[in-house]
């Protein structure tokens, strides 16, 4: 399904649009937060001078508090902060300002503080270096004021009713406070509206949003003027000239496209590649043609070759077949009399027990050349079968240390023939495994007979079983003093019919088949091979064989 494009006036719009709504929200927030500051400085300001006015007013009838009139028992019959109450009282009544004294505690109710107050006096009180706490708040009604609180300060004139001693009923019949001049007397309280302030807030930003949509109306209806003549139609001259050429018509126009800019550039460019197209049309017929007649001979070819191919590989199928079936069957027709020569020949030496030395010599000279020919038949037989595919594991529960007895009594005379000292060492703890008791003797024979074929007369050959640290599987190791093998030949001992010597007169016989079968077999039961050999001083290999019936089962 065709997703429908969007043009490009569409998305320019967009653009500019989300744009210019980020600039006004910044601008707005800004100007939100500019008016706020330029409000509570304003509203400060005036808080300021009102409590002035109203500290001059007190401060005058402080001064001329002894040109009052006085009563029969010589009391003033008016004091300065009944004259500062009444001034706050009538500067009420005439405007929407509040003032009010107001102290923690206060001898009459109308002076309580309110719960604004209550937390400005326990600022003042708290901090003796502060000398105002005011904030934007809304009153009981609902409206938006500025709140500000000033301390009034002990004076002489405040001792008369408020200084000591303590408890002493001032002319009021009030007891007094025992107050020192400088200590806070409370505090004068304003309230101050904010209709007026933000109704002319409000139509500064009416104003400046109007001036700006104009604005913006006015730059976009230009800027989307501009793309369409300067991008868009241009852009769509190109798309239809450019759908021609996609219908194979060629003979299209790109001049006169675009105001001498990149767009007219661009449009130069695809008039270029337009000519070239057309010539390159021009002869693409009868180059086609001619890579045809090319193509055709250059299959039929191939066809030949490939049906040569299918016939070679058929005969070389046919030939490698008939060499596994060779070996598969000379192997098995050479094993029985081979068994039999080395039966008859340990009979011959059991039934005589008085033999000369040559008799004795060549009954060992029997026994170890037909060992030696079995090993290499038994070795041709299995590889037979692993390239066939025919070999597989047949599982039970084996007994290593009864498959090491018997490799020790089947090799052993080869050892003793050969004057070497033939050991086997089983540790403890080695678990009956799960394996293929005649894969795992053909392992052990073949390692055996290779370690005592390449050792010299009075060497030490060794087989070593234990169980592996940390995993579930046992090591069979068999160890030699023998030639040992160079690093360069380490991996060649793995490749058929090849041996570390391979000059015609090498001194050891043997099919080269040994430790290929090895390795084929551990593979086969999921375990790992490894050699380590220094020449003319031995060589090691170890076998890494699973013991648990779980990893049969998987590779099963």
């Amino acid at each position: 399904m065709r997703v429908r494009r969007l043009g490009l006036g569409i998305k320019f719009s967009i653009l500019v649009i989300v744009t210019m709504l980020l600039m006004f929200a910044a601008y707005f927030a800004w100007r939100n937060q500019a008016e706020g500051a330029q409000a509570e400085n304003e509203m400060l300001e005036k808080a300021q001078i009102l409590s002035q006015e109203m500290d001059a007013m007190w401060d005058f009838f402080e001064a001329n508090q002894h040109n009052f009139a006085k009563d029969a028992n010589g009391n003033y019959t008016l004091y300065c902060v009944i004259a500062a109450k009444a001034v706050s009282k009538f500067f009420t009544n005439e405007t929407d300002y509040v003032i009010h004294y107001t102290n923690v505690t206060t001898r009459r109710p109308a002076d309580a503080p309110d719960a604004f107050e209550e937390g400005a006096l326990a600022a003042l009180f708290a901090d003796r270096e502060a000398t105002e706490v005011y904030e934007f708040t809304t009153d009981v009604e609902g409206r938006q004021v500025f709140r500000y609180v000033k301390p009034l300060l002990i004076t002489r004139s405040c001792l008369e009713c408020h200084g000591e001693p303590v408890g002493e009923l001032d002319a009021y019949g009030f007891p007094k406070e025992g107050q020192q001049i400088g200590d806070i007397a409370g505090a004068i309280s304003i309230t101050m509206p904010l209709d007026v302030y933000l109704q002319g807030m409000n139509a500064n930003i009416l104003s400046d949003v109007a001036f700006s949509v104009m604005v913006v109306i006015a730059g976009f209806s230009v800027v989307m003027a501009a793309i369409y003549l300067m991008v868009s139609r241009p852009l769509r001259r190109m798309e239809a000239q450019a759908a021609n050429i996609e219908e194979g018509n060629l003979n299209v126009d790109f001049l006169g496209i675009g105001y001498h800019d990149e767009i007219s550039e661009l449009a130069m460019r695809f008039e270029s590649m337009t000519k070239n197209l057309r010539n390159l049309y021009a002869n693409l017929e009868s180059q086609v043609q001619a890579r045809t007649l090319q193509l055709t001979e250059v299959n039929e070819t191939l066809t030949s070759q490939r049906a040569q191919l299918a016939d070679a590989n058929e005969l070389l199928a046919e030939s490698y077949q008939f060499k596994s079936d060779f070996l598969a069957i000379m192997s098995h027709e050479l094993r029985t009399p081979l068994t039999s020569i080395i039966a008859f020949a340990e009979m011959w030496e059991q039934t005589h027990k008085v033999l000369d030395e040559k008799e004795l010599v060549s009954i060992h000279e029997i026994q170890t050349n037909g060992q030696i020919l079995l090993n290499m038949v038994n070795n041709i037989l299995e590889m037979a079968r692993l390239e066939a595919g025919k070999l597989e594991l047949v599982c039970e529960p084996v007994d290593l240390a009864d498959l090491v007895g018997h490799v020790e009594r089947t090799l052993s005379f080869l050892a003793v023939q050969r004057n070497i000292e033939f050991t086997t060492v089983f540790e403890h703890g080695v678990p009956i495994i799960y394996a293929d008791w005649e894969k795992l003797r053909r392992i052990l024979e073949n390692l055996t007979t290779n370690a005592i074929k390449f050792t010299q007369k009075g060497g030490r050959v060794s087989i070593l079983v234990k169980k592996k640290e940390g995993e579930e599987a046992v090591v069979l190791t068999v160890s030699d003093t023998g030639m040992g093998i160079s690093q360069k030949d380490i991996d060649l001992v793995f490749d058929k019919f090849t041996q570390a010597d391979k000059s015609s007169m090498r001194r050891y016989r043997g099919s080269g088949l040994g430790l290929v079968v090895v390795k084929e077999l551990v593979e086969l039961h999921g375990g790992e091979i490894a050699i380590d050999s220094v020449q003319k001083q031995g060589t090691v290999i170890s076998v890494t064989i699973p013991s648990g019936e779980k990893s049969w089962e998987e590779l099963s």
